[in-house]
């Protein structure tokens, strides 16, 4: 079987393509958007907030968009960057505090530093694989000029307070989860399913992926976290059940629900000001998708899920 491949479209090109796929240039002149493909961002990544909108099925524009202006893509851009710095801003802070909890929690069950971790290193055994990604993992960050002096001062065995800070978020919660276990601690076991639900949208937004490219599909795989549920009861619960039926938007409250569950009061206040500029700057151009629900929905769900969870900050 040949593999189909796609040809590389001149600027010119993806002009014409987008015409014939029925995208307008109303908001922004032909022109204009030629410079823009040039100068600011590149076809492929733009054309992916297309999702978000219908296509007329049946007669002569059968296929084509409804509604799409080339100037409604690059708004959309304009607001997946600033979804995408607001998310690594939380998602690292809620990872700071993770490690935080964590430490207070082995000072209050009078744990030693070296221990717990040698004790995780002997659990993780029985499992090559994941034994020998921990290890090339260390290794890597040995030349690490960010980590790698600790690793170095570590030979003879890894603190704690070390060790966290030298491995990548997916070994932290699997560490995490360890201690959960070992203390019986069904609040830490919430905290670990909170981030694991959390850790795929921190690393699209670290590396760059769109976030809010298909807001219509309904693609969660699993049931949101009940007690994030009990704290949103002011919206109602067909509303809830659409939104987050939606894995990004689930991610996106999830995280905004953790941060709020194990962040600092300063760190919740900065947090609900960040949020607060990202909501108005979805707003700002609101008349471009007054007819489009899939945003007014979202953008509306956003809003509330701010209020809710950071109305105290």
């Amino acid at each position: 079987m040949n593999k189909v491949t796609k040809p590389f479209l001149k600027i010119e090109d993806q002009l014409k393509h987008m015409e014939s796929k029925g995208i307008t240039f109303n908001i922004i002149s032909r022109d204009e958007a030629r410079n823009y493909l040039t100068e600011n961002n590149n076809y492929f990544k733009l054309r992916a907030f297309r999702k978000n909108y219908d296509k007329v099925s049946g007669g002569e524009n059968d296929g084509k968009y409804i509604g799409l202006d080339f100037g409604m893509l690059c708004d959309l851009a304009t607001i997946d960057m600033h979804v995408r710095y607001c998310v690594l801003q939380l998602a690292l802070n809620t990872e700071h505090f993770l490690k935080v909890k964590l430490l207070k929690r082995c000072e209050l069950n009078n744990e030693d530093g070296y221990a717990i971790v040698n004790d995780y290193f002997n659990h993780i055994k029985v499992s090559d694989k994941k034994h020998n990604r921990l290890s090339n993992e260390l290794e890597r960050n040995r030349n690490n000029p960010y980590c790698g002096g600790i690793i170095e001062s570590c030979s003879d065995g890894y603190a704690i307070w070390a060790f966290i800070e030298v491995v990548s978020l997916g070994t932290l919660l699997d560490f995490y989860k360890f201690c959960a276990d070992r203390f019986n601690d069904d609040d830490m076991k919430n905290d670990y399913y909170l981030m694991r639900t959390v850790r795929p949208l921190r690393n699209a937004a670290a590396h760059n992926n769109c976030i809010i490219s298909d807001l219509r599909a309904k693609d969660r795989n699993f049931q949101p976290d009940k007690e994030m549920l009990k704290e949103l009861s002011s919206i109602r619960k067909d509303t809830k059940n659409k939104r987050l039926s939606n894995i990004r938007m689930l991610q996106i409250c999830t995280l905004l629900y953790t941060h709020k569950k194990i962040g600092s009061s300063a760190s919740n206040g900065a947090a609900r000001r960040l949020l607060n500029e990202l909501v108005n700057r979805m707003i700002r151009n609101k008349d471009y998708y007054m007819k489009n629900t899939t945003f007014v929905g979202n953008f509306t769900f956003l809003k509330k899920i701010v209020e809710i969870f950071f109305q105290e900050c």
